[in-house]
């Protein structure tokens, strides 16, 4: 069960990484920004927050490994201050839930993007160009699953679109992420605003962090203007030849708003580079998975079997071909990623420690 913090920064840490924080005389802060290797950290307390720089300590950086290991916005650290203004890094308590993707490159590494969320909004511009289609969302959905966080697909720009162009987009969606709630808004005109608030319309409490992500361009910052009732991040506009965004946002920060919801605004993603559970195109594709359940053979690759459920589903048109495409398409990328994880935890004898990793996300996609 979520414990959260008094003072409203969001979810505690377990209590036995507490116990041990305590027992080393260290203190808890919470990661609010973070920009190449330099961190700025939240210290709440009964009179009041305090935000400090920090950045990790000497054996920290002995000790761990990867870059995902590092801290990243969202996360709990335990610290030791130096002189009030400034923190000493020394560890990372265990995240509760984690939005990825992989890093940029050929190296098979995992970027945190957000860490301890309770939400992720997708954000997507439905005001034409390609900042919107099924693919691109049924991609994110497929690593917000694996994340342990709720997805909610945000449909911005309303005001930009006929009545035509709206309804056609949240049917895009509706088919595309089945089971998910879609929220059609306007950071501009403030039309669905509410639905991304703290009250009943939208499920959310003060407390909750929530974290935002999308292609650029999409109004991300924008967004969080809005609910925050002040400009709190900077804005750009979109180029007009093709209406694809500018990296406007260029740093991850979490911001604490007045109706007491934690948002975490990160720069937009030219192209979201899978880092995933294979079961989770199953989470995203869950109508082929309750399809896949039917097969004849457990193993059914959905391919040419007989006995195929999907197979079927597709011959009758119960199944749409585009999304069955997608799905083969994002699993064979997901079993591929799965292969280079595990030759290179093999390679430097971290098989053991990857397992453990997959056993606790799963575990937490269990509880939701």
């Amino acid at each position: 069960m979520k414990r959260y913090d008094e003072n409203g920064w969001g979810i505690l840490p377990a209590e036995d990484e507490i116990d041990r924080c305590n027992a080393e005389e260290l203190g808890f802060a919470r990661v609010v920004r973070e920009n190449r290797g330099r961190y700025q950290l939240v210290v709440a307390n009964q009179s009041g927050d305090s935000f400090i720089d920090a950045e990790v300590s000497g054996s920290f950086r002995y000790c761990v490994g990867v870059a995902a290991d590092y801290p990243a916005v969202g996360d709990w650290v335990a610290v030791r201050t130096e002189d009030g203004s400034f923190a000493v890094i020394e560890w990372i308590a265990r995240r509760s839930s984690c939005f990825s993707r992989k890093a940029a490159g050929v190296t098979t590494e995992e970027q945190v993007i957000a860490a301890n969320i309770d939400v992720i909004f997708l954000v997507f511009a439905i005001n034409g160009g390609r900042n919107f289609m099924a693919s691109g969302l049924e991609r994110y959905l497929t690593v917000a699953w694996d994340s342990g966080a709720q997805p909610v697909v945000v449909l911005n720009k309303a005001d930009l679109c006929s009545d035509e162009e709206r309804e056609a987009a949240v049917l895009t969606a509706e088919s595309s992420a089945p089971g998910v709630d879609i929220r059609l808004v306007s950071a501009v005109s403030g039309e669905g605003l509410d639905e991304l608030s703290v009250g009943a319309q939208s499920g959310l409490e003060a407390g909750m962090t929530i974290a935002l992500a999308g292609p650029s361009g999409v109004g991300k910052s924008t967004l969080i203007n809005a609910l925050a009732g002040n400009d709190v991040q900077k804005t750009g506009a979109q180029r007009d030849a093709d209406l694809r965004g500018r990296h406007t946002t260029t740093h991850r920060e979490l911001f604490r708003l007045e109706s007491g919801l934690l948002m975490i605004d990160s720069p937009g993603m030219r192209e979201l580079q899978l880092w995933a559970d294979s079961g989770s195109a199953d989470d995203a594709f869950s109508e082929i998975a309750e399809l896949a359940e039917n097969c004849r053979f457990s193993d059914c690759s959905h391919q040419g079997e007989p006995g195929c459920a999907v197979q079927a589903a597709l011959a009758s048109g119960e199944l749409e071909h585009r999304r069955y495409e997608n799905y083969l398409e994002l699993k064979r990328e997901l079993e591929y990623l799965e292969r280079k994880q595990s030759e290179k935890a093999v390679g430097k004898g971290e098989q053991r420690w990857k397992d453990v990793s997959k056993l606790i996300r799963n575990m937490h996609k269990e509880k939701r």
